[in-house]
């Protein structure tokens, strides 16, 4: 895998550096020489520290799941430390994190025991891969397109705090996919003092977690440097037939301090997982094999097309980034990070699990004179490595602080799926051996893709009378993406194709926030923004991909809110509306044959209303709840023949949900911690071309409970509690017309009751 990089952003930033440093000498006379401005932490440029700090200054913030901040521009939702240590699962993902806020929506986990990947979520309608997610301000996700595995590169233990920005955010929010938003994780906070924490898991479907934290404190005999370690460790059956498997997480993160003006952060992560899974039509059943083996069925342990050996993953992933934190005068600081990660998915999978155990083969090889009889599948590569540099320079004023910097970017991906027999062919055993048939004569997908890009920012923050911040910005950004495929599915699915094809997409992107503090508990804000989505990679699946010219989606964003914070009460409220356009939807590019492409039409419109609250008591609980009510519809759009467009008319999109809704209560008081919680996800629909299929959305009561003898606490934490197995997904087949017919459409569920308890030793 070759990697490709430029650096002509360096050049750039450094130059910006120097031209602020003339202006630092006012700055600092402004300001009597003592204004210090904190390097920032990616993001949108702030420490996440510093914004759960300024968002908990009320009692009924600090014990919220989720609340605003004072200093917002646009509707957040933050989630501490503390609701994670207290609430989510101890074997949970990224994701699991994030589930509480009003708007998002994260499929519940289907499988259960925290391996696999089996949720994504969704933000005011906008699906995984329209919004931009962050781990310590550095954008990841998927090379084909910014989609995300929950149960992949950060686990719970590895999740510190989270802000979750429903809006394209600032010119300094870089990403590809600020489209519809944006979840910035965080890591953990490297303590100042000495300590282990240990904990062990054990639960429902035979679940089994370990996980180690060790922070040394601050080591003087190394100038105050102090080193965090995390490893985490489990294993589960998982809830449903034959798709257990085992995950793996080590985390380190060590800060050096450099001088009293510099802050040195290096942070690596590596993960590797192996689970089995039908990959070629899951996670799901058919109604058929929901009436004939129930809700818990996917694999067996009979060689066939359901044989777990012949279905599984092996999953690799690594993050790792060195971040410089810099005073370089009293009023003018900087930051510069250079990151790296990378994923691998090894899979091999059946052709077909859409049958029924002892019935007709469903998966037979697909290479030429192959034994019909034989058990068919593939072998499956998706392997990227990504690597970018961020810098970030801050320049304060008595009246406004610049914030200026950008990123660069490139990528490397090989992808192959390539046909096995495995009856006759390699081993099913758990290994990766040479498939029977030649990937060069009988694979489907043998693809090497890359992408370039760039990003340069600037954002101001003007404060012109006292309690007023008004906050222009602009961001550009360029991006080229490359195919080079030996064999490809083009147009139509046809295989054995090659494909070699570019695409630069380019756009000034506009940005306008205000923050008005009414009071110093009551704040007022409004934005106006402007984003684009880049295509995915499967937009070049066409001949001719540089004359299609197909464009970015774009949208224009106006938001406005108000948060009110003061002792035992939060609240926080808001509107919004974002017009979207140049919407992408699949059709058919005339031509000798005609081929399959995805093709720019009509628009979109996302409106709704949001709010949560909290109230706490002076006795440790606290009442909150939060909701929204969002409207996510495709416009009417006329046919277009030339182009393969047929006509639609307006109509919700799909997998939107039309609300969320939570509320519930958390206690803590003395050794006594617990929570009870309820969590609702809307009514949704899911098109099969002219056929609408609705679904009432999914819900879910959890609890826990937690008592702290000193060195020692217990906590037991059961999730799912009614027991609901509610439809959390549908993949219709090509012939569906109706919802639970025997037609080979595929229904998730979610997973039913779960229990966890939990030893945790303090050292």
């Amino acid at each position: 895998m070759q990697i490709r990089r430029e650096a002509w952003l360096s050049g750039t930033a450094l130059a910006l550096v120097a031209a602020l440093a003339a202006g630092s000498a006012f700055a600092a006379d402004s300001t009597g020489g003592e204004a210090i401005v904190q390097p920032s932490a990616g993001g949108e440029g702030v420490e996440a520290n510093n914004v759960i700090v300024t968002a908990e200054r009320s009692p009924a913030a600090a014990a919220a799941p989720a609340k605003a901040s004072l200093e917002q521009t646009q509707p957040e939702a933050i989630i501490s430390h503390r609701y994670i240590e207290q609430v989510t699962p101890e074997t949970g993902g990224w994701a699991s994190v994030v589930s509480i806020a009003p708007s998002v929506s994260v499929g519940a986990t289907s499988n259960g025991g925290g391996i696999g990947d089996y949720q994504t979520p969704t933000m005011r309608g906008f699906q995984d891969g329209e919004f931009n997610i962050t781990y310590d301000g550095i954008a990841f996700g998927d090379t084909n397109n910014p989609t995300h595995h929950s149960a992949d590169y950060f686990p719970t233990s590895n999740i510190g705090s989270v802000v979750i920005d429903r809006g394209p955010g600032s010119a300094g929010d870089l990403g590809q996919a600020n489209f519809g938003g944006a979840i910035h994780f965080f890591s953990p906070e490297v303590s100042d003092t000495f300590g282990v924490v240990q904990k062990f898991t054990y639960g429902s479907f035979n679940t089994l977690a370990s996980v180690t934290t060790l922070n040394t404190g601050e080591i003087s005999q190394l100038g105050g440097a102090k080193l965090l370690v995390t490893l985490d460790e489990r294993k589960s059956d998982g809830e449903l037939s034959y798709t257990g498997g085992y995950e793996w997480d080590q985390m380190v993160k060590l800060e050096v301090p450099v001088t009293d003006k510099g802050l040195l952060t290096v942070f690596g992560t590596h993960e590797w997982t192996r689970f089995n899974f039908p990959d070629s039509n899951g996670p799901g059943e058919t109604w058929q094999q929901v009436q004939l083996y129930g809700k818990n069925f996917s694999l067996t342990n009979t060689p066939g097309e359901f044989y777990y050996k012949y279905n599984y993953e092996r999953k690799q992933t690594d993050f790792e980034y060195v971040d410089f934190k810099y005073q370089v005068l009293p009023a003018l600081s900087a930051e510069n990070q250079v990151y790296t990660y990378s994923y691998a998915n090894k899979t091999k999978s059946t052709n077909d699990n859409s049958g029924i155990i002892g019935g007709p083969n469903t998966s037979p090889p697909t290479a030429p004179g192959a034994n019909p009889n034989d058990i068919g599948g593939y072998d499956k590569l998706n392997g990227y490595r990504v690597l970018g540099d961020v810098l970030r320079v801050d320049q304060d004023w008595s009246f406004g602080t610049l914030r200026a910097g950008g990123l660069v970017e490139t990528s490397g991906t090989e992808r192959h799926n390539c046909f096995e027999d495995f009856t006759t062919g390699s081993s099913p055993d758990n290994k990766f051996q040479p498939p029977k048939f030649p990937f060069t004569t009988n694979c489907k997908l043998l693809e090497h893709s890359d992408w370039e890009q760039g990003q340069v920012f600037a954002d101001f923050d003007w404060r012109p009378i006292e309690g007023l911040k008004i906050s222009p910005g602009i961001k550009y950004v360029v991006f080229k993406r490359d195919v080079d495929a030996t064999y490809e599915s083009v147009g139509g699915g046809s295989k054995n194709q090659g494909l070699i094809a570019a695409n630069t997409y380019s756009s000034p992107l506009y940005f306008l926030t205000a923050n008005y503090k009414i009071r110093s508990d009551w704040a007022v804000y409004a934005q106006y923004a402007t984003s684009f989505l880049i295509p995915a990679l499967s937009g070049l699946y066409v001949t001719g991909a540089n004359l299609q010219h197909l464009q970015s989606e774009t949208t224009t964003n106006y938001q406005a809110g108000t948060v009110y914070t003061h002792g035992n009460i939060t609240a926080d409220a808001d509107v919004y509306l974002i017009d979207a356009s140049n919407l992408q939807i699949g059709c058919v590019v005339p031509g000798t044959p005609p081929e399959a492409a995805f093709c720019n039409v009509g628009k979109a419109r996302f409106s709704g209303v949001e709010g949560e609250a909290a109230y706490a008591f002076p006795f440790g609980l606290t009442l909150f709840v939060n909701g929204s009510i969002n409207d996510a519809k495709q416009l009417a759009n006329a046919a277009n023949p030339g182009a393969g467009i047929a006509a639609n008319p307006a109509q919700e999109l799909p997998n939107a949900p039309k609300w969320t809704d939570a509320f519930g209560a958390i206690y803590s008081h003395g050794p006594w911690q617990g929570s009870l919680t309820y969590k609702q996800s809307g009514a949704f629909v899911v098109y099969n071309g002219g056929t609408r299929f609705n679904f009432s959305g999914f819900d879910s009561v959890d609890a826990s409970l937690t008592y702290d003898f000193g060195r020692v606490a217990i906590k037991l934490q059961v999730y799912n509690l009614l027991d609901r197995r509610s439809i959390t997904n549908f993949v219709p087949s090509a012939s569906a017309t109706t919802a639970f017919a025997d037609d080979g459409s595929f229904y998730t569920f979610q997973t039913g009751r779960a229990a966890f308890a939990t030893l945790i030793g303090k050292f």
